[in-house]
């Protein structure tokens, strides 16, 4: 899928700037993009599928991972952290214990939220 960088016409259509172009073959779409008049854009079914095949797992530094892990272990007490993190949809299969719903949540890229709600001091 590709997505109109500014007003462009092809096939007789015109397609204004950030306009979605579909039904255009591969090679048309290439041809859009290398000539700078389109980007190449993921439609909400290919991020999902990108996700699913990466298992939702963020990359992350260890430095940024152990910030995140002592923040929601001061945070929370382990019967919360299990509710939060269902709460914002982080899948604990096989979690059991406290460290494994942290390191659960930091690679699913929910530890921002969890962190965030509880900031209104």
């Amino acid at each position: 899928m590709i997505r109109a960088k500014h007003t462009i016409r092809h096939n007789d259509i015109t397609y204004k700037k950030g306009a979605i172009i579909e039904g255009l073959s591969k090679s048309e779409e290439e041809r859009l993009v290398v000539l700078k008049a389109a980007e190449y854009v993921l439609s909400p079914e290919e991020e999902l599928k990108k996700q699913q095949v990466k298992g939702d797992k963020v990359e992350i530094s260890p430095t940024e991972f152990e910030e995140l892990r002592a923040a929601l272990d001061e945070e929370y007490n382990a019967e919360e952290l299990k509710r939060a993190a269902k709460a914002v949809g982080v899948d604990l299969n096989g979690a059991t214990t406290k460290a494994e719903v942290i390191a659960a949540i930091i690679n699913q890229g929910k530890a921002d939220e969890l962190l965030e709600d509880d900031t209104d001091e």
